[in-house]
Protein backbone atom coordinates (compact mmCIF):
# COMPACT_ATOMS: atom_id res chain seq x y z
CA UNK A 1 0.00 0.00 0.00
CA UNK A 2 1.36 3.51 -1.16
CA UNK A 3 0.95 6.28 0.99
CA UNK A 4 1.35 9.98 -0.04
CA UNK A 5 2.27 13.14 1.88
CA UNK A 6 -0.73 15.94 1.14
CA UNK A 7 1.30 18.50 0.13
CA UNK A 8 -0.92 21.90 0.40
CA UNK A 9 -3.76 20.15 3.22
CA UNK A 10 -2.29 19.98 6.23
CA UNK A 11 -5.57 19.54 8.16
CA UNK A 12 -6.06 16.11 6.30
CA UNK A 13 -4.20 13.04 7.35
CA UNK A 14 -1.75 11.16 4.59
CA UNK A 15 -3.96 9.51 2.05
CA UNK A 16 -2.32 6.46 0.22
CA UNK A 17 -1.84 6.76 -3.31
CA UNK A 18 0.66 5.26 -6.15
CA UNK A 19 2.14 7.98 -8.05
CA UNK A 20 5.28 7.62 -10.63
CA UNK A 21 7.15 9.89 -8.67
CA UNK A 22 7.32 8.77 -5.16
CA UNK A 23 7.61 4.98 -3.75
CA UNK A 24 6.64 4.45 -0.33
CA UNK A 25 7.87 1.20 2.13
CA UNK A 26 4.62 -0.50 3.14
CA UNK A 27 3.99 -1.92 6.61
CA UNK A 28 5.31 -5.14 5.83
CA UNK A 29 8.70 -3.70 5.06
CA UNK A 30 11.29 -3.37 7.56
CA UNK A 31 13.63 -1.09 6.84
CA UNK A 32 17.48 -2.58 6.81
CA UNK A 33 19.70 -2.87 10.31
CA UNK A 34 21.74 -0.14 9.26
CA UNK A 35 19.11 2.01 7.83
CA UNK A 36 17.00 1.52 11.12
CA UNK A 37 20.21 2.86 13.16
CA UNK A 38 20.33 5.65 10.62
CA UNK A 39 16.68 6.40 10.96
CA UNK A 40 17.03 6.75 14.59
CA UNK A 41 19.92 9.22 14.45
CA UNK A 42 18.38 11.41 12.54
CA UNK A 43 15.01 11.65 14.48
CA UNK A 44 17.40 12.08 17.50
CA UNK A 45 18.29 14.78 15.69
CA UNK A 46 15.85 16.44 15.30
CA UNK A 47 14.48 16.35 18.75
CA UNK A 48 17.62 18.09 19.92
CA UNK A 49 17.46 20.77 17.17
CA UNK A 50 14.23 21.55 18.47
CA UNK A 51 15.50 21.14 22.02
CA UNK A 52 18.37 23.40 21.54
CA UNK A 53 16.62 25.91 19.28
CA UNK A 54 18.15 28.93 20.32
CA UNK A 55 19.70 32.00 18.72
CA UNK A 56 18.96 35.23 16.89
CA UNK A 57 21.11 37.10 15.62
CA UNK A 58 21.48 39.29 18.73
CA UNK A 59 24.65 38.16 20.42
CA UNK A 60 25.05 35.89 23.81
CA UNK A 61 23.69 37.59 26.68
CA UNK A 62 25.57 37.52 29.82
CA UNK A 63 25.07 34.58 32.07
CA UNK A 64 26.12 36.53 35.11
CA UNK A 65 23.74 39.68 33.88
CA UNK A 66 20.58 37.04 33.39
CA UNK A 67 21.51 34.55 35.64
CA UNK A 68 17.83 33.09 37.21
CA UNK A 69 16.90 35.17 40.10
CA UNK A 70 16.22 33.40 43.68
CA UNK A 71 12.72 32.34 44.33
CA UNK A 72 12.54 29.99 47.38
CA UNK A 73 14.41 30.75 50.58
CA UNK A 74 13.16 27.51 52.52
CA UNK A 75 11.71 24.28 50.70
CA UNK A 76 8.25 24.39 48.61
CA UNK A 77 5.33 23.18 48.77
CA UNK A 78 3.89 21.96 45.84
CA UNK A 79 1.43 24.79 45.04
CA UNK A 80 4.44 27.27 45.34
CA UNK A 81 6.32 24.87 42.79
CA UNK A 82 3.73 24.36 40.78
CA UNK A 83 3.25 27.93 40.80
CA UNK A 84 7.05 28.56 40.12
CA UNK A 85 7.23 26.26 36.94
CA UNK A 86 3.86 27.28 35.11
CA UNK A 87 5.17 30.42 34.39
CA UNK A 88 6.07 28.57 31.33
CA UNK A 89 2.69 29.04 30.25
CA UNK A 90 3.68 32.53 29.71
CA UNK A 91 5.57 31.64 26.60
CA UNK A 92 3.72 30.98 23.64
CA UNK A 93 6.06 30.89 20.74
CA UNK A 94 10.20 30.38 20.18
CA UNK A 95 11.74 31.50 17.04
CA UNK A 96 15.71 31.24 16.43
CA UNK A 97 18.36 31.06 13.62
CA UNK A 98 21.05 29.52 15.19
CA UNK A 99 21.58 26.37 17.04
CA UNK A 100 24.68 24.25 17.29
CA UNK A 101 24.91 20.61 17.96
CA UNK A 102 27.43 17.97 18.67
CA UNK A 103 27.15 13.61 18.69
CA UNK A 104 29.66 10.44 18.49
CA UNK A 105 26.30 9.93 15.67
CA UNK A 106 27.89 13.24 13.68
CA UNK A 107 31.08 13.77 12.02
CA UNK A 108 30.45 17.42 11.88
CA UNK A 109 28.04 19.95 13.95
CA UNK A 110 25.06 20.98 12.49
CA UNK A 111 23.39 24.69 12.26
CA UNK A 112 19.75 25.35 11.33
CA UNK A 113 16.73 27.63 12.17
CA UNK A 114 13.38 26.44 14.00
CA UNK A 115 10.14 28.29 14.65
CA UNK A 116 7.92 26.56 17.84
CA UNK A 117 4.03 27.38 19.24
CA UNK A 118 1.77 25.87 21.56
CA UNK A 119 1.07 23.37 21.53
CA UNK A 120 2.70 21.42 19.14
CA UNK A 121 3.99 23.50 16.09
CA UNK A 122 7.77 23.33 15.23
CA UNK A 123 9.53 23.69 11.79
CA UNK A 124 12.90 22.99 11.58
CA UNK A 125 15.70 23.37 8.92
CA UNK A 126 19.40 22.03 9.16
CA UNK A 127 22.18 22.24 7.55
CA UNK A 128 26.43 21.64 7.97
CA UNK A 129 28.39 24.54 8.13
CA UNK A 130 26.35 27.32 6.25
CA UNK A 131 23.30 27.09 3.78
CA UNK A 132 25.96 27.11 0.92
CA UNK A 133 26.42 23.68 1.78
CA UNK A 134 22.79 22.60 1.24
CA UNK A 135 19.89 21.23 3.42
CA UNK A 136 20.94 18.55 5.41
CA UNK A 137 17.38 17.39 6.86
CA UNK A 138 13.88 19.32 7.33
CA UNK A 139 11.59 18.53 9.66
CA UNK A 140 7.78 19.83 11.30
CA UNK A 141 4.60 19.06 13.24
CA UNK A 142 1.37 20.43 13.25
CA UNK A 143 -1.71 19.70 15.33
CA UNK A 144 -2.09 16.27 13.60
CA UNK A 145 1.21 14.84 12.27
CA UNK A 146 5.23 14.98 12.40
CA UNK A 147 7.32 14.51 9.80
CA UNK A 148 10.97 14.51 9.17
CA UNK A 149 13.06 14.78 5.69
CA UNK A 150 16.22 13.22 5.46
CA UNK A 151 18.67 13.78 2.13
CA UNK A 152 21.30 11.25 3.55
CA UNK A 153 22.29 8.56 2.86
CA UNK A 154 20.32 7.98 -0.25
CA UNK A 155 17.32 7.94 -1.51
CA UNK A 156 15.64 10.86 0.00
CA UNK A 157 13.11 10.01 2.55
CA UNK A 158 10.33 11.50 4.33
CA UNK A 159 9.22 9.40 7.39
CA UNK A 160 5.96 10.38 9.12
CA UNK A 161 3.52 9.42 11.49
CA UNK A 162 0.10 10.46 12.94
CA UNK A 163 0.19 11.74 16.51
CA UNK A 164 -2.54 10.09 17.37
CA UNK A 165 -1.40 6.78 16.06
CA UNK A 166 2.16 7.21 17.28
CA UNK A 167 0.73 7.95 20.97
CA UNK A 168 -1.66 5.20 21.05
CA UNK A 169 0.02 2.62 19.56
CA UNK A 170 1.13 -0.51 21.69
CA UNK A 171 4.09 -2.76 21.81
CA UNK A 172 8.16 -1.43 21.64
CA UNK A 173 8.63 1.43 20.12
CA UNK A 174 11.94 1.25 18.31
CA UNK A 175 12.74 4.01 15.81
CA UNK A 176 11.71 6.91 18.20
CA UNK A 177 10.79 6.56 22.35
CA UNK A 178 8.62 9.26 22.73
CA UNK A 179 6.73 11.44 21.06
CA UNK A 180 8.00 14.63 19.08
CA UNK A 181 5.97 16.52 21.70
CA UNK A 182 8.43 15.88 24.03
CA UNK A 183 10.48 18.37 22.53
CA UNK A 184 9.74 20.91 24.54
CA UNK A 185 9.94 19.66 27.51
CA UNK A 186 13.79 18.83 27.21
CA UNK A 187 13.90 22.63 26.46
CA UNK A 188 12.57 23.20 29.86
CA UNK A 189 9.27 24.57 28.66
CA UNK A 190 7.42 22.32 31.15
CA UNK A 191 3.98 22.48 32.61
CA UNK A 192 3.36 21.03 36.27
CA UNK A 193 -0.80 20.11 35.24
CA UNK A 194 -2.88 20.07 38.54
CA UNK A 195 -5.36 17.41 36.94
CA UNK A 196 -2.35 14.80 36.99
CA UNK A 197 -1.47 13.36 40.32
CA UNK A 198 2.32 14.52 41.46
CA UNK A 199 4.63 13.54 44.38
CA UNK A 200 7.09 15.59 46.19
CA UNK A 201 8.86 18.09 46.23
CA UNK A 202 11.28 15.87 48.17
CA UNK A 203 14.51 17.43 48.69
CA UNK A 204 17.49 14.84 47.62
CA UNK A 205 20.88 15.01 49.29
CA UNK A 206 22.01 16.98 46.26
CA UNK A 207 20.14 19.93 47.47
CA UNK A 208 17.74 19.96 44.98
CA UNK A 209 14.10 18.94 44.62
CA UNK A 210 12.53 16.39 42.75
CA UNK A 211 8.52 15.91 42.08
CA UNK A 212 7.13 12.89 40.31
CA UNK A 213 4.36 13.02 38.40
CA UNK A 214 2.05 10.16 36.98
CA UNK A 215 0.64 10.83 33.45
CA UNK A 216 -2.29 8.93 32.00
CA UNK A 217 -1.41 7.48 28.31
CA UNK A 218 -3.41 5.28 25.77
CA UNK A 219 -0.32 2.89 25.94
CA UNK A 220 -0.54 2.99 30.06
CA UNK A 221 0.51 5.39 32.72
CA UNK A 222 4.04 6.92 32.27
CA UNK A 223 5.77 8.76 34.86
CA UNK A 224 8.07 11.87 34.76
CA UNK A 225 10.56 12.67 37.20
CA UNK A 226 11.80 16.44 37.13
CA UNK A 227 14.34 17.97 38.92
CA UNK A 228 14.04 21.15 40.11
CA UNK A 229 17.07 23.92 41.42
CA UNK A 230 15.98 24.40 45.38
CA UNK A 231 16.34 28.24 44.91
CA UNK A 232 15.40 29.28 41.78
CA UNK A 233 13.31 26.93 40.54
CA UNK A 234 14.79 26.11 37.22
CA UNK A 235 14.11 22.53 35.84
CA UNK A 236 17.80 21.16 35.80
CA UNK A 237 16.73 17.25 34.25
CA UNK A 238 13.74 15.44 33.07
CA UNK A 239 13.50 11.83 33.13
CA UNK A 240 10.80 9.88 31.26
CA UNK A 241 9.77 6.62 32.38
CA UNK A 242 7.13 4.29 29.83
CA UNK A 243 4.00 2.23 30.31
CA UNK A 244 6.65 -0.18 31.60
CA UNK A 245 8.91 1.52 33.96
CA UNK A 246 11.62 1.95 31.28
CA UNK A 247 13.59 5.08 31.32
CA UNK A 248 12.91 6.01 27.65
CA UNK A 249 14.19 9.71 27.49
CA UNK A 250 16.17 12.27 29.52
CA UNK A 251 17.40 15.57 29.51
CA UNK A 252 20.01 17.61 31.43
CA UNK A 253 19.79 21.07 31.28
CA UNK A 254 22.36 24.02 32.33
CA UNK A 255 23.62 27.87 31.54
CA UNK A 256 19.89 28.95 32.22
CA UNK A 257 19.19 32.66 31.71
CA UNK A 258 16.53 34.67 32.83
CA UNK A 259 13.72 36.02 30.56
CA UNK A 260 12.14 38.76 32.52
CA UNK A 261 9.27 39.63 29.94
CA UNK A 262 7.83 36.11 30.59
CA UNK A 263 9.50 35.59 34.29
CA UNK A 264 10.89 32.54 33.27
CA UNK A 265 14.47 30.82 32.46
CA UNK A 266 15.84 29.15 29.61
CA UNK A 267 18.15 26.49 29.49
CA UNK A 268 21.24 27.20 27.01
CA UNK A 269 23.21 24.08 27.34
CA UNK A 270 21.60 20.75 27.19
CA UNK A 271 22.20 16.97 27.32
CA UNK A 272 20.19 14.63 25.43
CA UNK A 273 19.59 10.57 25.88
CA UNK A 274 17.40 8.82 23.88
CA UNK A 275 16.46 4.85 24.45
CA UNK A 276 14.51 2.79 21.87
CA UNK A 277 13.59 -0.40 22.85
CA UNK A 278 15.97 -1.41 20.83
CA UNK A 279 19.20 -0.28 20.23
CA UNK A 280 21.85 1.31 21.13
CA UNK A 281 21.29 5.04 23.71
CA UNK A 282 21.34 8.07 21.57
CA UNK A 283 23.00 11.40 23.68
CA UNK A 284 23.54 14.23 21.67
CA UNK A 285 24.81 17.87 23.43
CA UNK A 286 23.63 21.06 22.56
CA UNK A 287 24.63 24.38 22.91
CA UNK A 288 22.05 26.89 22.80
CA UNK A 289 22.57 30.77 22.10
CA UNK A 290 19.38 33.41 22.55
CA UNK A 291 16.07 33.13 22.25
CA UNK A 292 13.16 34.89 20.23
CA UNK A 293 10.41 34.56 23.10
CA UNK A 294 6.76 35.34 22.06
CA UNK A 295 8.27 37.16 19.14
CA UNK A 296 8.17 36.38 14.91
CA UNK A 297 10.13 36.78 12.02
CA UNK A 298 8.43 35.31 9.35
CA UNK A 299 4.94 34.46 8.67
CA UNK A 300 4.39 31.24 11.08
CA UNK A 301 1.32 29.79 8.84
CA UNK A 302 3.36 28.06 6.06
CA UNK A 303 5.32 26.57 8.60
CA UNK A 304 4.38 23.87 9.65
CA UNK A 305 2.83 22.01 6.55
CA UNK A 306 4.46 18.65 5.39
CA UNK A 307 6.42 18.80 2.58
CA UNK A 308 6.30 18.09 -1.07
CA UNK A 309 6.66 14.21 -1.26
CA UNK A 310 7.63 14.13 -5.04
CA UNK A 311 10.53 12.40 -5.86
CA UNK A 312 10.84 10.97 -1.76
CA UNK A 313 10.64 7.46 -0.78
CA UNK A 314 7.75 7.65 2.34
CA UNK A 315 7.41 5.54 5.43
CA UNK A 316 5.01 5.80 7.87
CA UNK A 317 6.77 5.23 11.22
CA UNK A 318 3.57 3.76 13.22
CA UNK A 319 3.39 1.20 10.33
CA UNK A 320 6.93 0.41 10.05
CA UNK A 321 7.01 0.48 14.14
CA UNK A 322 4.26 -2.70 13.96
CA UNK A 323 6.33 -4.24 11.60
CA UNK A 324 9.51 -4.45 13.61
CA UNK A 325 7.40 -5.39 16.70
CA UNK A 326 5.87 -7.86 14.72
CA UNK A 327 9.06 -9.75 13.39
CA UNK A 328 11.38 -8.68 16.34
CA UNK A 329 9.75 -9.85 20.16
CA UNK A 330 11.57 -7.62 23.27
CA UNK A 331 11.07 -8.78 26.88
CA UNK A 332 9.81 -5.99 28.71
CA UNK A 333 10.72 -4.67 32.48
CA UNK A 334 8.05 -5.11 35.36
CA UNK A 335 5.32 -2.46 35.04
CA UNK A 336 5.69 1.27 36.94
CA UNK A 337 3.60 0.72 39.77
CA UNK A 338 1.65 4.33 39.85
CA UNK A 339 -0.78 5.61 42.29
CA UNK A 340 -4.50 4.49 42.04
CA UNK A 341 -6.15 7.86 40.49
CA UNK A 342 -9.40 8.55 38.23
CA UNK A 343 -8.52 10.50 35.03
CA UNK A 344 -9.81 13.99 36.25
CA UNK A 345 -11.57 16.17 33.25
CA UNK A 346 -9.32 18.79 31.36
CA UNK A 347 -8.99 22.02 33.38
CA UNK A 348 -10.27 25.24 32.82
CA UNK A 349 -7.28 26.93 33.24
CA UNK A 350 -4.43 27.97 30.63
CA UNK A 351 -2.65 24.54 30.96
CA UNK A 352 -5.25 23.50 28.18
CA UNK A 353 -2.56 25.19 26.27
CA UNK A 354 -0.32 22.17 25.90
CA UNK A 355 -0.68 18.19 25.21
CA UNK A 356 0.78 15.78 28.13
CA UNK A 357 3.84 14.03 26.34
CA UNK A 358 3.99 10.82 26.87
Amino acid sequence: MHIRIPETNHNSAPQRSATPHHRAISGGEVPHAWHQQWICSMLAMVLVMFVAGGATCANRRSLTEFAPPPRFDQPPTMAELMEQVNHSLNIERIESNTLHISSPELITKLRGELRWERPHNFSLEAYPGTRMMGLALAAGSNAEMFWLQTQYPPPPTLYFARHDEFESQPGPRRILPVSPLWFREALGIIELDPALTHEGPVTRPDGNLEVRTYIPSPRGPYRRHLIVDANTGVILETHLYNNVGRLVATAQQASHQYYSAVDYSLPHAVDIQLQPDAGPVLALHVDVGFYLVNETRTNSGAAFQPPDATGLVTVDLVEANAAMNQTIPTASPPAAQAPAYTPAEPPTTAINRYRTVR
